[in-house]
């Protein structure tokens, strides 16, 4: 039986929708110099270049990254100097992955808009995207702390390595299965954690609210990948750059998926998502029925309840902090991670 989206089904309570620009609205004016701080990244000598580095940073959507970074350090000593270089840092590198990304998976759109591999050739796509991973690296420095260096180094070890593990495992059902949650935290949650852990570190945390705080960016980044891969299956996805069912067609197997091959009404259309996933099946409108057959289950509902849950632990993290701004803010981004429609 079809079921509603999961994302306004009535049967599961959830929180009401967070108002976006309450989320950033404790750092608002060091979002400003972060901003400002990315876009002179794209200030570059090459004509063919600037304007496309300005397109690809301004469309940088609300800087959550940075955001939690700034509310991480409000609870410590608010260095603005030291902290700002290292949220654009870390945006950077969010940015530059994505341009990886693109160019792994041959997009010609993100949220709607042409790809830098669309434009460029690969070398040169390439090459940019080591740009802004070098620009990145030359900001983090700028912390003057080394440990939140080290940080920023090992999470840009994991997201690759996390990329290199998608590959290794692309178009099998059963290994992409066993490592999911490990893809999904690699791709997404350990940007978030190091985002948490070096506003902490930076702001000279003590060592419990390092840990609490990384916790929280880790379960909130899970939350957000889930619902990314819930999106995926969304008639609005349209709304993202890309076809519904991207990752299905592509042969990433992802949570919704997952919930239906367990749960798949027939082992006929069990085998026809798994026939899309192994590739043996490039027909669009069996593709198409694939995709359908997915959004009809109750798999999104089912995933979209693993989320809430990773969203809930991520909240439950700042117990022990003060119930001031900083804290409602977090709080307000993890339950802005799982109701989000784009």
């Amino acid at each position: 039986m079809a079921t509603t989206s999961p994302l306004s089904n009535p049967h599961i309570s959830v929180p009401d929708k967070p108002n976006p620009a309450a989320l950033v609205n404790p750092v608002q004016e060091e979002l400003k110099l972060v901003e400002e701080l990315l876009r002179s990244v794209a200030q570059v000598n090459y004509a063919f270049l600037a304007d496309i580095l300005e397109a690809i940073i301004s469309a940088g959507g609300k800087r959550l990254r940075p955001t939690v970074l700034l509310l991480s350090a409000r609870f410590y000593k608010y260095d603005i100097p030291h902290l700002v270089p290292v949220g654009a840092a870390i945006e950077l590198l969010h940015t530059a992955s994505l341009v990886h990304d693109d160019t792994i998976d041959d997009s010609l759109l993100r949220r709607g808009k042409p790809t830098l591999n669309s434009i460029l050739s690969n070398g040169a796509t390439v090459l940019t995207g080591d740009y802004l991973f070098a620009h990145a690296a030359s900001l983090s420095t700028r912390s003057e702390n080394i440990r939140a260096v080290r940080l920023f180094a090992d999470s840009l070890v994991t997201i690759m390595d996390g990329e290199l593990a998608q590959i290794a495992s692309g178009r099998n059902p059963e290994r992409a299965r066993e490592n999911y949650y490990a893809r999904i935290y690699a791709k997404t949650a350990s940007l978030f954690e190091a985002a948490c852990r070096i506003g902490a570190v930076v702001g000279l945390a003590p060592e419990q609210g390092v840990e609490r705080l990384g916790r929280y960016g880790r379960q909130m980044g899970m939350a957000f990948q889930v619902i990314d891969d819930i999106l995926d299956f969304q008639s609005n996805t349209a709304d993202l750059g890309k076809p519904v069912g991207n990752d299905l067609r592509h042969g990433t197997v992802t949570l919704p998926a997952m919930y239906f091959m367990d749960e798949a009404r027939s082992d006929d259309e069990r085998q026809l998502v798994r026939s899309v996933i192994e590739g043996k099946v490039d027909n669009d409108e069996q593709v198409n029925h694939a995709v359908k057959l997915i959004k009809e289950s109750n798999a999104l509902e089912l995933a979209y309840r693993q989320a809430r849950l990773f969203a809930n632990e991520a909240k439950e993290a700042l117990a022990d902090f003060p119930n001031n701004e900083n804290r409602q803010a977090l709080e307000a981004i993890a339950d802005f991670a799982v109701e989000r429609d784009r």
